[in-house]
C-alpha cells in the first residue's frame, strides 16, 4: 500500500517539477518579449503562464521526498512568482 502512495507522490512531484520548469521558461520568454521585442500583450500572457508554474513548484515541494528538494522547489517557486508577477505588472505600464 505504501509503495503505491510513494509512487503516486513521486509522479506528482515530477509533474510539479515539469510545470515549474515550463513556468520558468515562460517567464524568460515574457522578459524577452517585454524588453527586446516590445510586445507587452504577449509578454503579459507568458508572464501569467509563469505564475501558473508557481503551482507546479508548490506541488513539487509538497510531494518531494527529501527536505533538500522541498527547499529547492519552495525557493524556486518564490523566485518564479516574483519574476512572473513583476513581468505581469510591468506589461501594463
Amino acid at each position: 500500500m505504501s509503495t503505491s502512495i510513494e509512487r503516486r507522490d513521486g509522479r506528482m512531484a515530477v509533474a510539479g517539477a515539469l510545470l515549474a520548469g515550463a513556468g520558468v521558461v515562460s517567464a524568460a520568454i515574457a522578459a524577452v518579449l517585454m524588453f527586446a521585442v516590445d510586445d507587452a500583450d504577449a509578454a503579459r500572457g507568458f508572464a501569467f503562464v509563469g505564475m501558473v508554474g508557481v503551482i507546479g513548484a508548490v506541488t513539487a515541494a509538497v510531494n518531494s521526498a527529501t527536505s533538500e528538494r522541498k527547499a529547492v522547489f519552495a525557493t524556486g517557486g518564490v523566485l518564479l512568482f516574483v519574476a512572473s508577477s513583476t513581468m505581469f505588472g510591468m506589461s501594463f505600464s
